[in-house]
Order: C-alpha cells, then sequence, then structure tokens
C-alpha cells in the first residue's frame, strides 16, 4: 500500500513554463541569425573545456568535418559528453542545512544519517561512488535531523537519482510535509501529490513536462541532477539543466522532505549527494552588506579542479552581477574542509580558484577585474567535525576588490 502525504496546505495559483515552447522559442531566434548560432558554440565550447579540464583543439574550417566532441569521465564511472548547463539559473542556498556524501559508510548498512520510514535501503558502491540503494519498491527515506519541523521559508534541495532507462515503470517520489504529526489526515485534499521524478520529466499532480532534449539523448544508466527552489512561496524544479516546474504562489509551509522510490519492475535505483541549504540574500545584496559573496553552489570532482556542471547556475549569476556592474571586482578565494594534507588542501583550492576565474573569462569578465586565491582549511567557518560543518567550510567566496 502506498503511503500518501499532505504536500501543502492552502490555496495554490500554478503557471508552468513549458521548457518545450521555450526551447522552440529559442531555436527559432537562432535560426534567424548564423552569425549568433556561431558565436553561441563559442562560448558553449570555451565553457566546456574549462568545465571538463580539457585543451581547445584547432577549429575546423567550415568546410571541414568537425573534431569529434571531447568526453569527461563522470564521477560513476562512466563515460559521456561534457555537459555545460549555460542556461541552468539555479542557485543554492548559502547555508548548508543537510549534506550527505555518505563518506566512512559501510557497504551493506542502513545510512547512518537517515531515518528508514519504510521498505528497504542500504549504503552501496556503484562504479567507485557510494551511493544509498533504495532496494524494494516504496522505500522512502527522510533526513535524520534534530528536531521535526527544521525547514525553513526559503531553502534548496539537491540530489543525484539513478534511471537505468528511461522506462516510465520507474519514478522518484519527493513529498514535502507541512504538518508531521496529520500526515495521514486529508486536511489539505489536493495536496497529496508528491513531486514525480522520471528520467526525462518532473510531474507535480497534474502539472509538470517532459524534457525534449533529454527525451531526445535518450537515457541508460544515466544520474539526473534534481534541484528544487522554495522561497517563501514560489517553488521552481529542476532536472538536469532544465527548469520544468514553476510554481509561483503556494500557501503553506513545508518542515520536512522525504524520498520514496515507485518502481514496478526490478530496476536499479540509487541516491546520492544530497544538499539542502538555507535561503539567503541576492548576489548584490550579499556585497554590499558583507563586501563578499559565499556561495556553495561551485562544485567540483572529488579531488579534483574540475567544475561540475550543475555549478553554472551559480557561476552564470555571477558573470551577469560583475556585467550589470562594470566596476565590481572579485578576489575568487577556494577553500577546503580540514579533511586531506594541509599542503593538498591548499594546492587544490588553488586550482580550483583558477579554474573559477577560468570560467568567468570565457563568459565574457575582464582577466583584470578577477584575482584567484587558494586559501586551502586555513580560514573554517567553523571548526565542528559534523558533515554539516564540513561542508560548510568547503565553499568559494568572491571577495570585493
Amino acid at each position: 500500500m502506498k503511503l500518501k502525504l499532505s504536500f501543502l496546505g492552502g490555496a495554490i495559483v500554478l503557471s508552468l513554463v513549458s521548457f518545450s515552447a521555450q526551447a522552440q522559442f529559442n531555436l527559432g531566434n537562432k535560426l534567424k541569425s548564423k552569425v549568433n548560432e556561431k558565436i553561441d558554440a563559442k562560448i558553449s565550447k570555451t565553457a566546456d573545456q574549462v568545465t571538463s579540464g580539457k585543451k581547445a583543439k584547432p577549429e575546423a574550417k567550415d568546410s571541414e568535418e568537425a573534431p569529434a566532441e571531447e568526453t569527461a569521465s563522470t564521477d560513476a564511472g562512466t563515460e559521456t559528453k561534457a555537459k555545460v548547463w549555460t542556461k541552468y539559473d539555479f542557485v543554492p542556498g548559502d547555508k548548508v542545512m543537510f549534506e550527505d556524501n555518505l563518506k566512512g559508510e559501510e557497504n551493506g548498512e542502513f545510512p547512518s544519517r537517515w531515518d528508514l520510514i519504510h521498505g528497504n535501503a542500504e549504503v552501496a558502491s556503484y562504479a567507485g561512488t557510494d551511493v544509498i540503494n533504495l532496494v524494494s519498491s516504496g522505500t522512502a527515506i527522510t533526513p535524520l535531523m534534530k528536531t521535526e519541523d527544521w525547514l525553513p521559508e526559503t531553502f534548496t534541495v539537491e540530489m543525484d537519482l539513478f534511471f537505468e532507462s528511461d522506462d516510465p515503470n520507474v519514478t522518484y517520489n519527493i513529498y514535502f510535509i507541512e504538518e508531521l504529526n496529520r500526515y495521514k489526515e486529508e486536511v489539505h485534499g489536493m495536496f497529496w501529490n508528491p513531486i514525480e521524478i522520471s528520467a526525462e520529466g518532473v510531474k507535480f499532480k497534474s502539472f509538470g513536462s517532459k524534457s525534449i532534449e533529454l527525451e531526445a539523448a535518450g537515457t541508460k544508466n544515466q544520474w539526473r541532477h534534481v534541484s528544487i527552489a522554495f522561497n517563501k512561496r514560489s517553488m521552481k524544479i529542476y532536472l538536469d539543466q532544465y527548469r520544468l516546474i514553476n510554481v509561483p504562489n503556494v500557501v503553506g509551509k513545508p518542515v520536512s522532505v522525504r524520498v520514496e522510490v515507485d518502481k514496478r519492475k526490478e530496476a536499479n535505483t540509487m541516491v546520492k549527494n544530497v544538499f539542502i541549504a538555507e535561503g539567503g540574500k541576492k548576489l548584490y545584496d550579499q556585497v554590499l552588506a558583507n563586501g563578499k559573496i559565499v556561495t556553495y553552489g561551485v562544485k567540483f570532482d572529488t579531488n579534483k579542479a574540475n567544475i561540475r556542471p550543475e555549478s553554472m547556475g551559480t557561476l552564470n549569476s555571477i558573470a551577469k552581477l560583475m556585467q550589470e556592474q562594470p566596476t565590481l571586482k572579485f578576489s575568487v578565494d577556494g577553500h577546503t574542509d580540514s579533511d586531506g594534507d594541509d599542503a593538498s588542501n591548499l594546492k587544490l583550492s588553488q586550482q580550483r580558484a583558477e579554474a573559477v576565474k577560468a570560467y568567468l573569462v570565457s563568459q565574457g569578465i575582464s582577466a583584470d577585474r578577477l584575482k584567484a586565491k587558494g586559501l586551502g582549511e586555513s580560514m573554517p567557518i567553523t571548526k565542528a567535525a559534523t558533515p554539516e560543518a564540513k561542508a560548510n567550510n568547503r565553499r568559494v567566496e568572491f571577495v570585493k576588490i
């Protein structure tokens, strides 16, 4: 029997941004100008080189066949085309509330930072990466927090979900719960439905859409990055780089979140890289108030300086801010947690700061407006040893100069 939970209370006005319609509009505009098309291709290629760590190859002439696109190894150990999410505008919150990278967990055991609602879940290794294996259909887990009502009024949720194929019989359900002690009662009627995540789309009740790009690319043993931004009464949901749901006016306040798998066939269903953060001030407001921007949205491959594609929302927002404020200059400061060797952390943080600077320069920001500085573990925000404390110390700061 499937457990149904109250999502959010009150009335709601929903407005869905259909990516397919937007994609057709953008495509029509690009076809109007070959010049713009070539410029877009150049920008994407430059950004791809920055994020994948590959060196540029000589461009092929118009009359010659273009060289094959570079590939980059993902943390799952498979070869995929390097993805640069140039249209992605998701920016995570600026205070880490929950993060679980499963470090130190033993395979076969239940993940220690989660609570089991029902079903069967265990830590497993897939292609060299630790994951939470949701073994059976109906398995539901929720972050193990000190209080029940722990989500603030503005927050973001991110996680990676695994799909063996685009089979519609396998979905993940994300529930936001408003009243934990009354979740079995039909107090808010229409909000019993979860956010349903499939390999190609997102659905909330009768609202949602598929990404025509993800559908065209096909799905086989793919991780999908899910990003959710909730801001007091609005909610945006992304699947990889595509925003598929925009709810501008939600009445009610979620206090907790749980993840449940619904599979009507045998398939591997796994979760990793769960990251929940409290929202904060707008970027320029942070500069005015604190003289710097502290961000957790710039993510890298483990022990590397390769920028992960889900960082593009944050980096593109920084680039836009610098374009709007032409006198603004930043020192890009890289910080790590205290795990590992001091010297190695210092070197890695410098490499990551340089990678961020290079990406911003590729987006048209003058190099003389940016400095790159690696600080390693020398300036922690907190000296606590909890996973959230370490996550808050792993950050990139844009300090006004």
